[in-house]
């Protein structure tokens, strides 16, 4: 008898990861057809432009000249980091990227050209790590520090979704990778002192 009941645990520890999965995709899914039901000449023009705000031609320019002032801050020095954290923060992601190598949605329904595998979203991570790299660079504490990021990816990430790119999936590993990639930099500028912010609220 102890011995049917350890199969059946076994067995159920199986199932129930590969049935999470499966519903986890289907709602992926769901949710895709969904979102494409309602695309509309106006929407579609509207995330065209929201998507076209996560390229690294706007992103990079914006860093640079927040890194101006975090300079004069903290520093001539720290004028590249918040450049640097996106940058670093990109290159891991197309590793982890090429790793994973999940599908895109199908091409038929793209409506602009992609570039790379489909998890996590670059256009989804290079926002929200631009927001948090730039409110960092810029000294915002508080909810604004926390809340930018996951604006940045939603505002991104729906539009890549609507523009037939990106599994809504894809938009929440984004951010997720985001937020990790921007918490260990904390930890960094926290334990090397180079954040002045950082430091200043370990002490209080």
């Amino acid at each position: 008898m102890p011995s049917h009941a350890a199969r059946a645990w076994s067995a159920a520890g199986l199932v129930t990861p590969q049935r999470w999965g499966v519903r986890l995709a289907h709602a992926d899914r769901a949710i895709f057809a969904t979102v494409l039901a309602h695309r509309r000449p106006a929407v579609i023009s509207a995330a065209q432009a929201v998507s076209g705000l996560a390229e690294p031609g706007v992103i990079y320019p914006v860093l640079a000249a927040a890194g101006l002032v975090r300079a004069r801050r903290a520093g001539w020095p720290q004028t590249a980091l918040p450049c640097l954290v996106v940058a670093g923060g990109a290159a891991v992601r197309r590793q982890l990227s090429r790793a994973i190598a999940r599908p895109r949605p199908p091409a038929s329904v793209w409506l602009t050209e992609p570039d790379g595998f489909s998890l996590p979203s670059r256009h989804t991570a290079l926002a929200a790590l631009a927001a948090g790299a730039g409110t960092r660079a810029l000294g915002i504490g508080g909810a604004p520090r926390r809340v930018a990021p996951l604006l940045a990816a939603a505002g991104v990430g729906a539009s890549r979704v609507c523009l037939g790119v990106h599994w809504p999936g894809d938009v929440l590993a984004g951010w997720l990778f985001a937020e990790a990639w921007l918490f260990l930099t904390d930890c960094e500028a926290a334990v090397s002192g180079s954040d002045p912010d950082l430091v200043t609220r370990a002490r209080t």
